[in-house]
């Protein structure tokens, strides 16, 4: 979990919530919407492309959950693979008929014979080794955090802009 802590017009944004709390929450939905969604993108820009019909970065959405004075953004994915995906796994042997599709997909091994041995070597390297987590939701928070600070510092003068 990934979170974003300003530090600069934090003073100006509690007084401001205090005054004018319906404003503050619309600013702070409308701002937390806008940087969830730059996240979102830089996610998916990060994730890698499966051989399936339907790839990981597909999955990958956004929320704005409000709950009273308190709004959140999130970005997630519900699939299960999600999380091996981004953080790896540590050594399994994994089920052979996913990887002998990717084999035949990614790598255009179109034998069956060496598409399930290719396949076979990979589910052993797995098994020995695990795999390496691909760090999308890191690598997109890192490529986007200096950005989305930039949003989220613009709620103070949207609540100003609101009100006036």
């Amino acid at each position: 979990m990934y979170e974003v802590r300003l530090k600069s017009n934090i003073a100006d944004l509690q007084r401001l919530t205090q005054q004018y709390p319906g404003a503050s929450r619309d600013a702070r939905v409308s701002r937390i919407t806008e940087a969830i969604a730059l996240l979102e993108r830089e996610v998916v820009r990060h994730t890698p492309r499966g051989a399936g019909p339907i790839h990981l970065g597909d999955t990958i959405h956004t929320k704005t959950v409000v709950t009273g004075m308190t709004v959140t953004g999130v970005v997630g994915t519900p699939v299960a693979h999600g999380e091996p995906v981004e953080f790896g796994t540590q050594p399994h042997f994994p089920p052979i008929g996913p990887l002998t599709h990717w084999v035949t997909r990614k790598l255009g091994v179109t034998d069956e014979d060496d598409a399930a041995a290719i396949a076979y070597a990979i589910a052993w390297k797995i098994h020995h080794h695990g795999t390496k987590g691909a760090h999308m939701f890191e690598k997109g928070f890192a490529a986007s955090e200096s950005r989305v600070i930039r949003i989220l510092e613009q709620i103070p003068a949207d609540i100003i802009g609101m009100v006036t």
